[in-house]
């Protein structure tokens, strides 16, 4: 299917499900014709009863797109709202992978899932014991995604802003964009720390917050200048400090390829 419209720059295609997107019905009309030639010359078909033509919000691949915007399907949110303890590794490997399915709409993500996360550890248990910290992660991934999580669709044309944090056990990153006077969402990315990494100083966990952040949106901040909304302190330990600690010295110049101005944030992600 890629092969048939991956030239097509007003298709988004996952193995045989199509999306066209059109900024105006005209557009559309003429996206669809370009479209249904392209799968014409590859001798590929659609079923009529799965074309759905003209609107303005639909399902796909489980998320509900609508104009600029990306949110949960609600269908899907309602079974995680089912989720009950789990007493076996299995049922935790199974629940992670729902959620993980919209980790992109909560912010630091991975720390807050840790406690689930670490019951599938390859060494833990095949029966589980489900903590009060299991209880309360479960409960705060429900919230967060049940509090209608809305995501922006990336504008390459608007200025992006790029946020890091690190926890003790994690990091995690925002990529976000202006609209009028406030700063929304296109995208929420976390990690777990390694084993090795957890052992680091918080300022080389704050460091490292920043490359992941960067490497992690780099195909949207690659070549075009952006915002980096950082606390002052891990931009200047890598900047100035002269050290011969090769991972340091990786990651300050991990930065030079990356335009960017930075701007001094000490609060939360969004």
């Amino acid at each position: 299917m890629r092969k048939a419209v991956g030239h097509l720059p007003h298709v988004a295609s996952y193995f045989d499900d199509i999306l066209i997107h059109s900024a105006s019905w005209e557009d559309h009309l003429l996206d669809l014709e370009a479209t249904l030639q392209a799968l014409r010359q590859h001798n590929l078909t659609g079923k009529p009863s799965k074309i759905f033509v003209g609107y303005t919000s639909i399902e796909f691949l489980g998320h509900i797109v609508e104009g600029r915007v990306v949110r949960p399907d609600e269908t899907k949110i309602e079974k995680i709202l089912n989720i009950q303890p789990c007493t076996t590794k299995q049922e935790v490997q199974s629940i992670s992978g729902l959620l993980n399915f919209y980790r992109r709409f909560i912010p630091n993500f991975s720390d807050i899932a840790r406690p689930l996360t670490d019951l599938t550890r390859k060494k833990s248990p095949k029966k589980v014991v489900w903590s009060a910290r299991c209880q309360h992660s479960l409960d705060t991934l429900k919230k967060t995604l049940t509090s209608k999580p809305v995501l922006q669709l990336p504008d390459l044309s608007n200025t992006f802003f790029v946020q890091s944090d690190a926890s003790n056990k994690a990091i995690g990153a925002a990529l976000l964009q202006q609209h009028g006077e406030t700063l929304l969402p296109c995208y929420y990315a976390s990690r777990k720390l390694l084993d090795r990494e957890i052992k680091y100083p918080i300022i080389e966990k704050e460091c490292l917050a920043v490359v992941f952040a960067l490497y992690t949106f780099s195909k949207y901040l690659l070549m075009r200048p952006f915002i980096l909304m950082v606390d002052h302190k891990p931009l200047s330990f890598l900047r100035t400090r002269k050290t011969k600690n090769s991972r340091l010295m990786r990651w300050a110049l991990s930065l030079q390829q990356f335009s960017f101005r930075a701007y001094c944030d000490t609060h939360q992600m969004h």
